[in-house]
């Protein structure tokens, strides 16, 4: 997952605070540069995360708060010298200026993770509190930038802007040159900062999901007992030592766990979803999706288009279950036996330094200048790596500036299959690194529309590798399982999400609100489509929406749909080009955020509107079920 953070204004000066399958040939073109390092393994890596390297105290991150609030008055001494390329050259340049972005940006990193490692911790609210404090003040003090620059007739801003002294900076300007674009006046820009910043229903929920929602305890087939935490959970639904009347007994308990609060979790994202809107009708979109795709500068047409293309898989899809089904000699599969393994192979116990050199291992076929920009991260104290009772669940990679290394949350849980996850925020955290190193402050953050390309094509060289490496025919069909899941899962699954996302803003657009039994009846719909007569869908699946705390991030979890299908055309083009493609990847990725990310993608040979596009993908995973049902053919996971 990669994190995202607002936008703090549209203004030139505004902070950007950036907040996380199948056979993929491509380890079979590995880097010709790569020799030695490939060979290095990683040892002694550090665990958590040493924020003492951002704030060594209180006091020091009180200093820079401080320290910020001393400049903003410099930002006003710019009022009404924008009209020039002189004068935006200055503003952009002000080192000062600059130096207010860098203590917002660190002092963001700071609050974010004192607020995953515990929410409930005093200082990690009062640290937050104060950094929005500062970061309102920043935004407002900068709300004169666009309707001054606005003001001036669209032909003088073209010309401007297209001045080469300006070149560095251009794609961070586009909306000034944009002939459909409109600037909010000043105070209104200051109302919506206040408001923004007043109305922020995520982290109230993921406060109460991640720390106060009660787990409850239940027992084990032996006796002992348990407490259901996610790690508990997804161990559960993997192992092969619980039969399917417990696994669907600790399943309905995980979702009576959130039943009960379905109201709270509803009105949270209600609430979540009308300031989006808002914010849309506001800059004058007439969609919440509109808005969303336009801050992305994704076309309207790759929404649809993956949609589509996610329900063109379904019959493909709906013969992988109706094969799944057979193997595993069920006369009903549920969704919690999804997780299951359909052979006697289970992933192994693994260390994690054993987890990131196998995943090291994996990733190397992108060459040595890579791997030495991973090794640079693991080897850093920017990885958090275990869970505990008050960390954020999941994982993410958050960078910000061009100051410092990455950092990356984990919750590790000693399977082999989390290495999944570890390259998954690893390609988050290379990209991030090679665009800061590559770009300047402005342009150094790639969208979650690429950031997510890059991740995907991780998990896929992984899993490759698996498949490959198998000692036998139950390992490697073990791990073509998981190949095939995860494309499910970026693909089908993200979209099922989306869609239940865009009734839930369409119900808010319309003048509706979010009611709970009609959440639980769509949601239970949308899973009846997508998963077909092969897999039972029970009534108490239909608070599962509550669990999904990407529905809190405007329009997101569709990029994972489309992040896997261009992941797969880039794995293909480095099986087809070698070394060429590679480069080509590389390429892409030092881009940063320099134009729009279908042209980023072409940067690597990647087209997300082209036909060719979605029909590669499309026959990659056919191909994939069809081995799978031929392979599975005649056979049970007990004969």
């Amino acid at each position: 997952m990669k994190r995202i953070k607002r936008v703090l204004s549209a203004g030139l000066g505004a902070i950007m605070l950036l907040q996380s399958i199948t056979l993929c040939p491509v380890a079979a073109a590995p880097s010709k540069e790569t020799g030695a390092l490939k060979e290095k393994v990683l040892t002694d890596l550090p665990v958590s995360w040493d924020l003492t390297e951002l704030y060594a105290s209180e006091e020091a991150f009180e200093e820079d708060m401080k320290r910020a609030e001393e400049l903003i008055p410099k930002i006003a001494a710019y009022r009404g010298t924008l009209h020039s390329v002189e004068g935006l050259l200055k503003l952009l340049e002000d080192p000062e200026l600059l130096e207010i972005r860098a203590i917002l940006d660190k002092a963001n990193l700071y609050e974010t993770f004192l607020n995953s490692l515990d929410a409930t911790d005093p200082w990690a609210k009062a640290a937050a509190a104060r950094f929005h404090e500062v970061e309102d003040q920043v935004t407002i003090a900068y709300a004169f930038e666009d309707p001054e620059i606005m003001e001036m007739p669209l032909k003088k801003r073209q010309e401007i802007i297209s001045d080469e002294r300006l070149a560095p900076y251009a794609w961070s300007l586009r909306r000034f040159t944009d002939p459909e674009q409109e600037a909010l006046g000043e105070e209104a820009l200051r109302v919506e900062t206040l408001m923004g910043s007043a109305m922020n229903n995520r982290d109230t929920r993921n406060t109460f999901d991640n720390v106060e929602l009660p787990r409850p305890a239940f027992t084990y087939p032996d006796g002992t007992e348990g407490k259901l935490t996610n790690s508990v959970f997804s161990r559960i639904m993997e192992s092969k030592g619980y039969d399917q009347e417990f696994r669907r007994d600790i399943y309905e308990l995980r979702n009576g766990m959130r039943q009960p609060y379905a109201n709270t979790y509803a009105s949270l994202l209600e609430g979540e979803m009308k300031r989006n809107w808002a914010k849309a009708q506001i800059h004058g979109y007439s969609s919440t999706l509109e808005a969303a795709l336009n801050d992305s500068d994704v076309e309207p047409e790759v929404y649809d288009r993956i949609i589509e293309f996610a329900h063109s898989m379904l019959p493909k899809i709906y013969e992988y279950y109706e094969a799944r089904k057979k193997v595993l000699e069920l006369d009903e599969m549920f969704l919690s036996d999804m997780d299951q393994s359909i052979t006697e192979y289970s992933p192994r116990e693994v260390t994690y330094e054993e987890a990131v050199n196998t995943g090291r291992s994996a990733i190397s076929v992108w060459g040595d200048e890579y791997l030495e920009t991973f090794d640079k991260i693991m080897e850093s104290p920017h990885v958090d790596v275990y869970p505990s009772g008050t960390k954020e669940s999941g994982a993410y990679n958050f960078h910000l500036g061009n100051e410092t290394t990455p950092f990356i949350m984990y919750n590790f849980n000693g399977s082999e299959s989390y290495i999944s996850t570890i390259v998954h925020e690893m390609g988050h955290a290379v990209y991030s690194t090679f665009s800061m190193e590559n770009q300047n402050v402005y342009n150094n953050h790639p969208t979650i529309f690429t950031q997510e390309v890059t991740s995907t094509a991780n998990e896929l060289v992984f899993h490759r590798k698996m498949i490959d490496q198998a000692k036998t025919r139950d390992e490697k069909l073990y791990w073509l399982d998981k190949e095939i899941r995860l494309f499910i899962k970026a693909l089908v699954t993200e979209c099922r999400y989306s869609e239940f996302e865009d009734y839930c803003y369409k119900t808010i657009e319309s003048g509706g609100a979010l009611d709970t039994s009609a959440m639980a009846e769509k949601w239970i719909e949308l899973a009846k489509e997508y998963y077909g007569d092969a897999v039972m869908i029970s009534d108490d699946s239909g608070i599962e929406w509550a669990g999904i705390h990407h529905l809190f991030r405007n329009y997101y979890v569709y990029q994972y749909a489309t992040s896997l299908t261009y992941a797969a055309s880039i794995c293909q083009r480095t099986e087809e080009k070698g070394q060429e493609a590679i480069d080509a990847y590389l390429s892409f990725l030092k881009a940063g955020d320099t134009d729009d990310p279908g042209s980023l993608l072409k940067l690597a040979g990647v087209d997300p509107l082209a036909d060719e596009t979605y029909e590669a993908a499309g026959e990659l995973i056919g191909e994939l079920i069809d081995e799978f049902v031929a392979e599975t053919a005649g056979i049970g996971r007990n004969k």
